[in-house]
């Protein structure tokens, strides 16, 4: 699922701010294999893991988008909070045409979405 791939690249890049200041002056492929090598010594998220970081993640964003603070998202509050791929599956997510999308509605889509068969 590309948001989960996406969402759990955001957590390596947090993961990657907490990490200790590295020297200016080491060479740029050091420091990147250095990183790499922790990387590799982290726990990946997996399965029901990165199901729960990645929905976790996916509320924040939305939450954040929810300027109203009513829990739902307007088209133009998706567009304008970065959620384009809501604005443009809203009428497919917003199966009740009451013209705003619950976080629900949200997860409900993505089920949808995943559960039914890849086309060519």
């Amino acid at each position: 699922m590309r948001i989960a791939f996406t969402l759990s690249m955001l957590l390596g890049a947090a993961a990657a701010h907490a990490a200790p200041f590295r020297d200016p002056g080491t060479p740029p492929a050091a420091t990147l294999q250095a990183a790499q090598a922790e990387n590799r010594l982290r726990a990946a998220s997996v399965g029901a893991a990165l199901d729960t970081d990645s929905e976790r993640l996916l509320r924040a964003s939305f939450d954040a988008a929810d300027t109203a603070h009513r829990g739902t998202l307007s088209r133009a509050q998706a567009q304008a909070g970065g959620f384009g791929w809501i604005a443009n599956h809203f009428d497919a997510i917003d199966t009740r045409h009451a013209g705003c999308v619950s976080f629900d509605d949200v997860r409900s889509y993505l089920k949808l979405r995943n559960a039914a068969p890849a086309t060519k």
